[in-house]
């Protein structure tokens, strides 16, 4: 494999590794990304489902603190008839400031009566205690809510109403709450698990122990108070991530594999026409390295004849000059499609350049003034440079010889060289239909040529521009080309030496 060759399959490699590396990249993160999405909306969809459930229990607390609120209002005038109108309620107290009125302590009082007054004594000491929880100073405190004292084995939750200075309670049964709440709690999540706990003991499961799988908790939250020793745990199940890197894994495989394929499809057909290129210069190389011998007879006796017929004045003289200006001319053309195959070596020297333009003027105006052309030179008296004769002399003959065959309908040609701090700029500038933008990075490729009315039966090779490219980049310059209107125009940029 050629140097040539082998650096372009490595850079094909290369190409080919780093977009294949980028989709992997790109891929994994956001493989990555849609894990964590689903651990998201599977802990929010957990959080939702828990917030519901608590605000259940809750509801549950507001219906019996609106009820009471109406047995209240409904006070008969035996405080202990109170218990018998709703099945919820145990106990009854009547504060006033800092005195009980009801458990009367002053009249004869059952042991559970006596009890009774003994757990209400914190509240009887210090009544700001049924509100401390809820609020920061006396002139903030509610007039109602609820209290939960924990001196038992079960909580004594009240709820306690201020009318009128007077602060009636009633102590809920609490027994009958987590009953009423396990009855009436219906959570069904398909195959997610919902708890309700208190201090650790459970008190409800939405679905039996032994349809539970591989689940994982995904929230918990406490009540408020005054169930704040409640807790709500939600179990689902986890994100299927082997699922989503297994899948996501195959389709980026598959895509890096339809990419590195097509990537691969393109170098092929890159080299494949670099190829086909190649053997085009090669062929070319030889037909006229072959042409070359009998061309040279060609103008070998050409020349003879001319010596001979030198003394006679006709048309033998005129067509042996014809012979020997075409066979010339076809050496040029041949010696152009050598050069494209092989560069030969440097030979850089003095160029004296108004020396060169006029002699190449001289050698172009009879074949532009055939075709009503003529040729507009401007440029400095003595300007000199160092480059190789050959190569620019070859490089302005395409200008001249492409404006010659594409533009004679603009009948001139400027021939312009300006002199800069850095470089000369040699420019040759036509008034023919000029070149379309989209054409200019085509026609310094190998063997093309625009198709228009304009090279319609005009011969050539389409290698003239490409020879020149490779020329003005051997001598470290470069070629620019213009759009002028009308025309176009060729620039051979060459530093200053």
């Amino acid at each position: 494999m050629s140097p040539r060759k082998s650096k372009s399959l490595s850079i094909a490699i290369v190409i080919i590794f780093a977009v294949i590396g980028w989709i992997a990249y790109f891929g994994f993160r956001t493989l990555e990304h849609e894990v964590l999405l689903r651990h998201y909306q599977a802990q929010t969809l957990a959080q939702t489902r828990i917030a519901q459930a608590g605000a259940f229990i809750m509801n549950w607390l507001e219906q019996r603190a609106t009820r009471f609120e109406l047995l209240m209002e409904l006070k008969p005038n035996d405080n202990s008839t109170l218990k018998t109108l709703d099945d919820d309620i145990e106990d009854v107290f009547v504060l006033q400031k800092n005195k009980l009125l009801y458990p009367d302590e002053s009249q004869p009082l059952t042991q559970k009566e006596q009890e009774w007054a003994r757990l209400l004594t914190p509240i009887v000491q210090e009544p700001s205690l049924l509100y401390g929880h809820s609020t920061e100073s006396e002139e903030q405190a509610p007039l109602a809510g609820w209290f939960v004292i924990n001196e038992m084995q079960e909580p004594v939750l009240l709820y306690w109403r201020n009318k009128n200075g007077e602060v009636i309670g009633f102590r809920v049964s609490y027994v009958r709450l987590l009953f009423d709440v396990v009855n009436a709690a219906d959570f069904h999540f398909g195959g997610d698990l919902l708890r309700i706990k208190e201090n650790g003991r459970l008190l409800y499961q939405s679905k039996p122990d032994e349809q539970l799988s591989k689940l994982v908790r995904l929230g918990a939250i406490h009540l408020p108070y005054p169930l704040s020793t409640w807790q709500i745990e939600y179990e689902g199940q986890p994100a299927s991530t082997l699922i989503i890197y297994g899948w996501g894994s195959l389709f980026l495989l598959a895509l890096m594999a339809i990419v590195g394929l097509v990537v691969f499809r393109f170098y092929r057909e890159y080299t494949q026409t670099t190829r086909l290129a190649q053997q085009q210069v090669n062929f070319v190389s030889q037909v006229s390295h072959e042409l070359k011998t009998p061309l040279t007879n060609i103008r070998l006796y050409a020349e003879l004849l001319k010596e001979d017929l030198s003394a006679e004045d006709g048309e033998g003289l005129r067509y042996a000059e014809v012979i020997a200006t075409e066979s010339q001319r076809l050496s040029r053309l041949i010696q152009n499609v050598l050069m494209f195959a092989r560069m030969p070596k440097l030979n850089i020297q003095p160029i004296n350049l108004q020396t060169l333009i006029r002699q190449m003027v001289d050698t172009f105006t009879p074949s532009f003034q055939a075709k009503g052309m003529s040729i507009v030179v401007s440029m400095p008296e003595q300007i000199s440079i160092n480059s190789d004769l050959d190569r620019l002399t070859q490089i302005m003959s395409n200008f001249l010889s492409n404006a010659e065959k594409y533009a004679a309908k603009g009948k001139q040609v400027h021939l312009t060289i300006e002199k800069q701090a850095e470089h000369v700029d040699i420019a040759v500038r036509d008034y023919g239909a000029g070149i379309p933008e989209k054409e200019v990075k085509m026609i310094f490729q190998p063997f093309y040529r625009i198709k228009s009315a304009i090279t319609e039966g005009v011969s050539g090779t389409g290698i003239g521009l490409t020879i020149a490219r490779q020329l003005a980049e051997s001598l470290g310059g470069e070629i620019l080309v213009n759009h002028p209107v009308p025309g176009v125009q060729f620039v051979l940029r060459l530093k200053q030496s």
